[in-house]
């Protein structure tokens, strides 16, 4: 790594590697828990204002600022007009600590050296998490299977039938948000190699790991890892003078994220005294759980159309069988854009898709002059793709850090891509850089 990085860098940095940590690395204060990652931003955010106070030429101006403020302004409306305020403003301190990350990183973010130096540590992070992930899953087939002792294992199915398979969560809270993580992992990992910042075979070792690992998620969001993965593989194609192969992985790709998305949308298998049943193998084609949910949040949304019904109220209601025959309700909606609706109404929604409309479009119009440009670019619209307007489908991950990192990078790339210009960060031009 740089070593000519600022206080507030290297603990930035530390910041992004222990991202996959969210339920290991907890502390508790009083009756709240608390995350090492978030002390860790809070100590790399004090002294970068500690330093900004000594010199202002530090602060960097983005109108990507302005999008980050109208949706803190909807999420203060939001509160104020919740069913149950005192509950909501504890989501509100959230929802400005995740603003807080996106503002921050654009000011990190300060040269090609400093976003090196994060998304190493954001890959060192992801890749022990990916070893212990995998160790897991080692040891659940040598027979450590129960969850309080094989920590990486998510305790219940879900919708899906019991048997002899773990399903793994990571040190995240949900399989759904470790998968979600991976997809932004393997786009980082992808740009690293691209640059000369990571070996090929780390990154091919890495890789790997990730797509074993990712698999044991069983979820939906499976299909934007396939989706994005044909899209950047056909273009190595296109350029290796293959393009009718180029054209069949990318077609495949697709196949493979349609093919996920329908089996979140329609029931795969049903639970009843009887057994297990497949629907779709006698015709039948039923919404599925997910199904349901969005549609209540969606009729949430109906009823609080411009503000909302407020952060962290239940926006859905939807009961389900899981594997065991046992009832579940499902509050949460499933869906990152119902869920935005739900909670916040059309001004939050509207705010929110600001930031990443802003992001897409940005990136969309940077004139990449140099093959390592263009494969930022590529890598961050790819990871946008996969973990936002993908699994965001699917799931709701509004809420999630490492989305607003992503966020946060994406807008310090865009408003400086020159400063890769500079010797000093120059990347080294690899073998994959030039194919």
């Amino acid at each position: 790594m740089d070593t000519k990085l600022k206080a507030e860098q290297w603990l930035y940095v530390l910041f992004a590697a222990s991202l996959p940590f969210a339920t290991l690395l907890q502390l508790r204060f009083v009756d709240k828990t608390v995350q090492l990652s978030d002390l860790l931003f809070l100590a790399s955010a004090i002294v970068w204002v500690f330093r900004l106070l000594i010199r202002r030429k530090d602060f960097v101006w983005s109108w990507f600022y302005l999008c980050l403020a109208a949706y803190a302004l909807s999420v203060v409306l939001s509160t104020v007009t919740s069913v149950n305020p005192s509950q909501s403003s504890v989501k509100l301190f959230g929802k400005f600590y995740l603003i807080g990350i996106s503002f921050l990183t654009v000011n990190i973010l300060s040269s090609g050296g400093v976003l090196k130096s994060v998304l190493q540590g954001w890959i060192c992070g992801a890749g022990i998490a990916l070893f212990l992930s995998l160790l897991g899953i080692v040891l659940f087939y040598a027979g450590l299977k129960d969850p309080s002792q094989n920590l990486v294992v998510h305790p219940v199915f879900g919708s899906l039938p019991s048997g002899n398979y773990p399903r793994i969560e990571g040190f995240f809270s949900y399989p759904a948000m470790f998968c979600n993580y991976l997809s932004v992992s393997w786009m980082f990992a992808f740009l690293l190699v691209s640059a000369g910042w990571l070996k090929r075979g780390s990154f091919w070792i890495f890789s790997i790991v990730l797509f074993v690992v990712d698999a044991f998620t069983l979820t939906p969001g499976l299909g934007g890892i396939f989706l994005v993965a044909g899209y950047f593989f056909s273009k190595k194609l296109e350029k290796a003078q293959k393009p009718a192969l180029g054209r069949w992985v990318f077609a495949t790709g697709v196949l493979a994220g349609s093919a996920f998305l329908f089996a979140a949308a329609f029931t795969v298998f049903t639970f009843s005294k009887d057994g297990i049943r497949i629907p779709l193998a006698n015709g039948e084609i039923t919404a599925s759980h997910r199904a349901v949910a969005w549609s209540g949040a969606f009729e949430t949304f109906l009823q609080n159309p411009v503000f909302g019904y407020g952060l962290d109220m239940p926006v859905t209601k939807s009961e389900f069988t899981g594997p065991f025959g046992n009832r579940h309700t499902l509050t949460d909606a499933h869906n990152t854009y119902l869920s935005v609706l739900g909670e916040t109404g059309l001004a939050g929604f509207l705010a929110f898709m600001s930031i990443i409309c802003f992001l897409t479009w940005r990136l969309m119009q940077w004139n990449a002059k140099t093959e390592f440009h263009k494969t930022i670019r590529i890598c961050l619209l790819l990871a946008l793709v996969d973990a936002f307007f993908y699994q965001g489908l699917t799931g709701s991950y509004e809420d999630s850090r490492h989305i607003w990192v992503l966020f946060g990078i994406a807008a310090a790339v865009c408003k400086n891509p020159s400063f890769f210009d500079d010797k000093n960060d120059a990347p080294i031009e690899s073998e994959t850089a030039r194919q």
